[in-house]
């Protein structure tokens, strides 16, 4: 039986492959994948890694499959559904704490 390989927007493979080709991280590492992906300016990359880190450890293991339009691809599980010039993603700071409190409540952030 053959993997179920995660369909991902062409543009968003492309900066997997950038990422990967670099050599300058291990690809499981996916928080270090979402910060060279920015570096690289493949934003819809970081964006997609960052939103579906799930999907994005299945695709490492099973691999990924380029669609060119949103009807080939799952509405739910693409960062097309977004306009990425609205979203801002931002380099993961190394001064975050993990213990520190979200904006207007108490809890400490959990890594969704």
């Amino acid at each position: 039986m053959e993997p179920t390989k995660v369909r991902v927007p062409a543009d968003v493979l492309e900066g997997l492959e950038a990422v990967r080709l670099s050599g300058r991280t291990n690809m499981l590492d996916a928080p270090r994948v979402i910060e060279l992906a920015h570096e690289m300016e493949h934003y819809a990359t970081a964006l997609w890694v960052h939103e579906n880190r799930g999907l994005y450890a299945h695709g490492i293991f099973q691999g990924f499959a380029a669609v060119t339009s949103l009807n080939e691809c799952d509405r739910s599980r693409h960062v097309g559904q977004h306009d990425v010039s609205d979203r801002k993603v931002d380099k993961p700071s190394d001064q975050s704490k993990p213990d520190s409190a979200c904006e207007g409540g108490g809890n400490p952030c959990v890594d969704r």
